[in-house]
Parts: structure tokens; sequence; C-alpha cells
């Protein structure tokens, strides 16, 4: 047993013969070959090497994205990340003879560490985090835990960005979205303010203001996502990015809260943030779900209303970048 057998099997599919003949062979537990929808993610472990495998559906990377559908609804599930060593208070059993032969180890000191991953680290209080690919799809993760001088965990992990925006949210059928046009205006905000990682042809040919235009330019030019690997960098533009994605406000230095959930900015742009707060606290409706469900898709916002979106974002990544200069 080798670390490079598991570099190799990683983003295996939880049917491949392969994977399922190696932790046989190691006497690991089966792995799931499907996942539904709210489990996220399923575990296998090694209780002899004390080593945990998980196995996911939602993973940001093209080569396993958007998530297959699989029999019954579920979903086809990819070998995801080892947790190779995770320190204990009694101390870890040992890894077979030359596991770790050319790899970073359990016993490396904050020196060896710096070495092995060429001196790049991120520091959080007491600990030092590091990462680097070992392949195009895997990366090895080391947590280095400075005050105690010793390493508490060590992870091996496919390879994945950072999403925004999802493949479901331009997805037209997908009908638990009441404000689709919310999710194309926040791409057309992006292209238009040439936020966006595309070639210059691209953005010479523009983009049509029309809902069907900029979902057609999702699918042929992002692959049907937003994700910050296809954005130019800046942290204001990936914390305003962040909070279109939730109801919780982005708090600015002087305590303001913005309030940028796409789906209120979209209800607030088409002047029915009022009445759409009425109906949402209305205790007295008889299927008040549906009720509300049914005046967000009523809501479809003129040339001007898409204009006063976007003049939303403008204001608030402004206000983001004033608050946080590069």
């Amino acid at each position: 047993m080798h670390i490079s057998t598991l570099v190799e099997l990683l983003g295996s599919k939880g049917s491949d013969a392969h994977l399922q003949a190696w932790l046989a062979q190691h006497g690991i537990g089966k792995p799931p070959t499907t996942i539904s929808a709210n489990q996220g993610q399923k575990s296998v472990k090694d209780k002899l090497h004390d080593m945990e495998f998980y196995f996911a559906f939602d993973i940001i990377n093209d080569r396993f994205y958007p998530p297959t559908v699989g029999a019954r609804g579920s979903l086809l599930s990819h070998f995801k990340s080892a947790t190779l060593f995770s320190r204990r208070p009694k101390g870890n059993p040992p890894k077979p003879e030359g596991f770790w032969d050319g790899y970073v180890q359990p016993s490396a000191t904050l020196q060896d560490c710096l070495a092995y991953f060429n001196g790049r680290l991120e520091e959080f209080g007491n600990t030092a985090y590091f990462e680097k690919p070992l392949t195009g799809d895997v990366d090895i993760k080391l947590w280095f835990c400075k005050r105690r001088q010793r390493v508490d965990t060590i992870q091996l992990n496919l390879h994945e960005d950072r999403e925004f925006i999802g493949h479901h949210d331009f997805d037209p059928g997908n009908e638990h979205n009441t404000t689709p046009q919310a999710a194309t205006l926040v791409l057309k905000w992006l292209f238009d303010r040439r936020h966006l990682r595309v070639p210059q042809a691209l953005y010479e040919a523009g983009l049509e203001d029309d809902h069907q235009a900029i979902l057609r330019f999702a699918e042929q030019h992002l692959g049907n996502h937003v994700w910050a690997g296809q954005l130019h960098d800046s942290p204001a533009l990936r914390s305003v990015l962040a909070h279109t994605r939730t109801t919780r406000p982005l708090q600015l230095d002087n305590g303001s809260p913005l309030h940028l959930f796409d789906k209120w900015l979209y209800l607030k742009a088409g002047g029915a943030w009022e009445r759409h707060q009425a109906l949402y606290n209305d205790d007295t409706l008889a299927d008040w779900s549906a009720s509300v469900d049914a005046f967000e898709r009523a809501v479809v916002l003129d040339a001007a209303q898409r204009q006063a979106f976007l003049a939303m974002l403008d204001d608030a990544y402004q206000r983001v970048q004033q608050a946080h200069p590069a």
C-alpha cells in the first residue's frame, strides 16, 4: 500500500471495478455507487490503518461536473478525498512499510513541510496550512499545529474550484428556481463589467440583454456555471458574488449590512419587494408556499428594471472595493 495508488484512484466512480478490488484487497468496506442529493457525501473507513475515504457527487471540477443522475434519482458517486492521517490523543496506528515514501509524512517538522510545499503556506492562528497539486486533478493538503510543533492532518483531495453560480441556476427545467432571470442578470453584469476570463473576441461580439441568449452563452462558453477560476482575481468581486447566493448580509467595515441575495435584488428591481414581503409574512394563507412561489414566478423585469438590477450590483461592488481596497 502506497500513497501513489490512492492518487491514481481518486476521481474513480464508486462502481469502478479497480477501486472496489483495491478496497477489498485491504479489507476496506465497499464504496457507495450512488448518493442521494440530501446525503451530500458518504465515507468508508480503513480501521486497520486509520484512514477514511470520502465519496461525493457535487465535485466542482469540470471532469466530474455536472453530477450524473443514476437509478431512482440518486447521483453517481466519485472518490473525492482521503484522510490519510488525523492525529489522535492516544496515538495513531502505523501505516504499512513504505506508505509515505516520497511524500510528506506525520513526523515532518515545520521546516520539512515548508520544503515539501515549496515554502507556500497560509496561517490561521496556531495553524499553518499547506497545499500543493500532485496531478492535474489531485491536491495534497496538510495542517500543522505551530503551538505543539506537529502535523495534525494530511489529506488527498480532488482539486475543486469555488462555485458562485451552478448548473441548476441555468437549468430551465429547475422548478425550484422561481426567479431564473436573477442568475442570468448576474452573469450579464459579470460580462458587461468584464469580470469574466473569456476571449477578447467574445467581449467584442457582446452579449444580448436577453434571458435565452445569456443561457446559451453560459452553456457554450462557461460550462453552465460561474466558478472563481473563470473570473478575474478580485476579493471584492468574490465577496459580492458569494453574497448573491445567500440571504446573509455582507458586513462592511463600518458595520453597514449589504443584502445582496439575487432573488431579493430581482424583486426590488421589479418594484415587487414590498408586496412580496407582505405575502411572505402572511400566515393566514391556505397554501403559503405555493402563493409565494407563484408571486415570484410572475415577476418579469423589463429593460429598465434589468438595468436597475445591474446598477445595484455596481453600487455594491464599488462599496465593497472602497471598504477593502486592492
